[in-house]
């Protein structure tokens, strides 16, 4: 998997053609993309691409009944600090009655931050926010295996 940004708009552009083609609800089939390439770009950015035999990059997406998923998996390092954030951030938004809450406020303790938060997790709070999803993730056997959930 070479880290070329440009890849991403294809995955993304794919995707939303695909379910575009047999969906009617354009919106629905454009959060969709917009939740796809968000977590590919993520994949992409943290994901551990140093060792050539593990470069393996995972993207499934899939419909059940009135809800859409989206799958991505990348390989991380051993006690990969990233990885441990996301588990820690989507644990943290499980704590809020909803995503707008959560994102809410994430904006304010980035706003109130007298330093730079440098990975602030602030995107995967605003997936779910503005993609109307529910994010769930794991890590074993260095792979970050990120979901989202959305109802069409």
């Amino acid at each position: 998997m070479r880290s070329e940004w440009a890849n991403v708009d294809l995955l993304r552009t794919s995707v939303q053609n695909c379910f575009t083609a047999v969906f009617s609800d354009i919106e629905g089939c454009r959060l969709l993309a917009m939740v796809t390439g968000e977590l590919i770009e993520n994949a992409i950015k943290y994901g551990d691409w140093s060792r050539s035999e593990d470069q393996r990059f995972h993207l499934r997406v899939w419909g059940e009944g009135r809800s859409a998923h989206v799958s991505v998996e990348n390989p991380v390092q051993h006690d990969d600090e990233n990885a441990e954030q996301v588990l820690e951030t989507l644990g943290w938004m499980r704590r809020f009655p909803s995503a707008i809450d959560a994102y809410r406020a994430k904006l304010l303790e980035v706003a109130a931050a007298d330093r730079d938060l440098g990975n602030s997790k602030l995107g995967l709070v605003r997936i779910a926010y503005e993609g109307n999803c529910t994010l769930t993730a794991e890590l074993a056997r260095g792979v970050l295996r990120v979901q989202a959930e959305l109802t069409v």
